[in-house]
């Protein structure tokens, strides 16, 4: 197995970057990014507001109010769908979302809110202090000012609470529309998770923490059931402000702490769109560019297959996973007696690293065209941000370790299916094992490199012929010399295809899950 972990720059390097991260003018300041989203919704309000009296009110009451007091409601995730709704309903005849009588009394009950200086948005108003992710006697112990800034991005923790209110209902109705699946009411023990897990991370990257989530208002945690099937966590940009974790799997703190990092960091980025030009018009057309995440498996729909936004926001969030894995690598020794070992709850450094860069080129050739000026620049900002920290960066367009991960991921799942049940019958096991060694054969011979003969055997001839084709492979990963070679092109070709179709069959089998 390769490692995950890449070579570790300096401490200063990576002080450097995570300021850089939060303090860039236009892609890394959260004060900035959120009041540039405030402007957007207020100009949004006032579209509205020429053919709803409701609108118009509220947004001359945010048009008078303070910068923050826009900001905590103009973060809240119901009243943010209500206008979107609105706009597209008058505007585009869409039958789309909330009915307009119900947006239009979101908007008011929102006028209302702000009249009676109630902090944060309408969505939390009825929440209890119990469900705010970080403990009121944290906010206490940080003195008067601190808390009340603070409380402008206050984060809760989604409970099942007075669903008659016109906030909760609507934010209930949004669910079933988006995910028609149920949410968890978190016990006791599950929001001690969540703060432990915050606070590892706050430990790790206590700015950047900050920052991110302070585009997020609602955390909540989802059962395994419906949609939530297979799911680790998510976040959408039609449910802009919540994010979503599976609580079968808050219990590893490091976990949690990639997790929260991750889907805050969406919400961040969706913020940022709504303010600027982060997409070309016209993105996400059918015949737009697509970008292959080599990591994920192929499927009949072509799940694999990115637009432009989605692989900006893959790009943006594997950046910023780069700098917390290096860290929490950094200081696993001294944490561990706390938190335990990172194991393999985290992505590990070089992973990150290694997606961002893919990510980042296929930006910068493939998709180049669908992304807007701003778009442009922030991926330009982030690939500088790459190569900061990646110390031993690999030549442009490699792509095997990506595709070899894949693989000794689908081995592993492989073993799993295995154990659990009696090979299938006839020679299935066999006949894949047998074109993977013929692929991998070919693809070293291109590289003037022999591979050792595999003997095969019913019971475990494929899980045993994926390990020596992993063995065999895995140095074209890694050996710089080798990827500079005139076949290489050609035998990373052949690696794909024998990746691609090896899931597929897995797929079929039933090995995957």
């Amino acid at each position: 197995m390769h490692s995950l972990r890449a070579a570790l720059p300096g401490p200063d390097v990576l002080d450097a970057v995570e300021t850089a991260l939060v303090r860039h003018r236009a892609f890394g300041d959260s004060v900035y990014i959120r009041d540039q989203l405030a402007v957007a919704y207020r100009r949004r309000l006032h579209k509205v507001g020429a053919s709803m009296p409701a609108a118009r009110q509220l947004a001359r009451r945010l048009d008078g109010a303070t910068p923050a007091r826009q900001r905590q409601l103009t973060g809240d995730t119901v009243l943010r769908c209500a206008v979107q709704h609105a706009m597209r309903q008058l505007h585009l005849g869409d039958d789309y979302g909330l009915p307009l009588p119900q947006c239009a009394a979101l908007f008011q009950a929102a006028s209302a809110h702000l009249d009676a200086g109630l902090p944060g948005g309408p969505l939390t108003a009825h929440l209890p202090p119990m469900a705010r992710l970080h403990q009121e006697r944290k906010r206490r112990a940080m003195g008067d000012k601190d808390a009340d800034a603070g409380s402008e991005a206050d984060t809760y923790i989604w409970h099942a609470w007075q669903d008659g209110t016109p906030y909760a209902s609507a934010f209930l109705a949004v669910m079933e529309v988006n995910y028609g699946a149920p949410l968890a009411t978190p016990t006791p023990h599950e929001r001690a998770l969540l703060r432990r897990g915050l606070c590892l991370l706050e430990t790790l990257l206590p700015r950047l923490t900050a920052s991110a989530l302070s585009h997020v208002q609602l955390i909540a945690l989802f059962p395994k059931l419906g949609v939530w099937r297979g799911k680790a966590s998510s976040s959408q940009f039609r449910v802009n402000g919540s994010l979503f974790l599976n609580q079968e799997l808050i219990g590893n703190p490091w976990w949690l702490a990639e997790h929260l990092l991750h889907e805050a960091l969406h919400q961040k980025l969706y913020d940022f769109r709504h303010g600027h030009s982060l997409l070309a018009p016209g993105y996400a057309r059918a015949d737009g560019a697509r970008v292959c995440s080599l990591w994920n498996a192929p499927d009949d729909d072509g799940n694999q297959y990115w637009d432009a936004h989605r692989t900006l926001a893959a790009f943006h969030v594997y950046v910023h996973l780069a700098l917390l894995c290096l860290l929490a690598e950094r200081h696993e020794t001294a944490l561990a007696p706390l938190y335990g070992p990172i194991g393999q709850h985290m992505s590990g450094s070089r992973r990150a690293i290694d997606r961002a860069r893919y990510l980042g080129e296929q930006l910068h050739s493939t998709s180049r065209p669908e992304l807007g000026l701003a778009g442009r620049h922030m991926t330009d900002w982030l690939l500088a941000v790459l190569d900061a920290l990646d110390t031993q960066p690999r030549p442009a367009g490699a792509t095997v370790h990506l595709l070899l991960d894949l693989y000794e991921r689908q081995s592993r799942k492989l073993d799993t299916y295995l154990a659990r049940q009696p090979p299938p019958r006839g020679d299935l096991p066999v006949l894949p094992a047998q074109q993977e060694l013929a692929q991998a054969r070919a693809a070293l011979h291109l590289l003037d490199r022999d591979m050792p003969p595999c003997t095969l055997d019913a019971a475990q001839g494929w899980p045993r012929a994926r390990q020596q084709v992993l063995q065999a492979l895995m140095p074209l990963a890694y050996d710089v010399t080798m990827m500079e070679r005139a076949g290489y092109p050609q035998a990373q070709a052949l690696i794909m295809q024998m990746v691609q179709q090896s899931s597929r069959q897995l797929a079929a089998l039933g090995a995957l899950g």
